[in-house]
């Protein structure tokens, strides 16, 4: 393969990553989808842990967004129970509401990333079936483009 530069490398290792984490691609399509060797990707996925976000991700993160939401909401709700003028809060619980606040959002557009992959999924595998694997291969690459833009 002819040298890439550092910028195409992370393009292709973000898209190996989407496919196997995301996607449940095995590492041999990945490599003939991306023209990266498997040795390469398994050193990828496995210097970054991604057999455990594979794993993460099918634990359910909607359902780590709706835990967070309730512990959100009944911290809230404990906090306006409070005699006033305490029953606003104080610095320190602010900034833990905001937190988590930002944590249920940040998860609800990786699930909204998700949806969107999954429908890509089920597209690419109908073209494939369609249109054949080199014709996959390159509206892989276009849908890739769209995820990076749009996520």
């Amino acid at each position: 393969m002819a040298t890439m530069s550092k910028s195409d490398r992370e393009t292709k290792k973000r898209l190996a990553y989407t496919m196997y984490v995301e996607n449940g691609f095995e590492q041999k399509v990945i490599a003939e989808i991306t023209g990266i060797s498997e040795n390469t990707i398994s050193k990828w996925k496995r210097d970054s842990n991604w057999d455990q976000d594979r794993q993460e991700l099918k634990a359910g993160l909607d359902n780590v967004r709706k835990r967070i939401i309730r512990m959100y909401n009944a911290w809230l709700e404990q906090i306006e129970q409070r005699t006033p003028p305490a029953n606003v809060p104080n610095s320190k619980e602010s900034d833990a509401l905001n937190k988590l606040a930002d944590a249920a959002k940040k998860l609800q557009t990786e699930l909204s990333l998700g949806h969107k992959t999954e429908t890509g999924k089920q597209f690419i595998s109908y073209i494939q079936k369609t249109y054949g694997q080199s014709r996959a291969v390159e509206i892989v690459d276009l849908w890739h483009e769209f995820l990076m833009a749009t996520s």
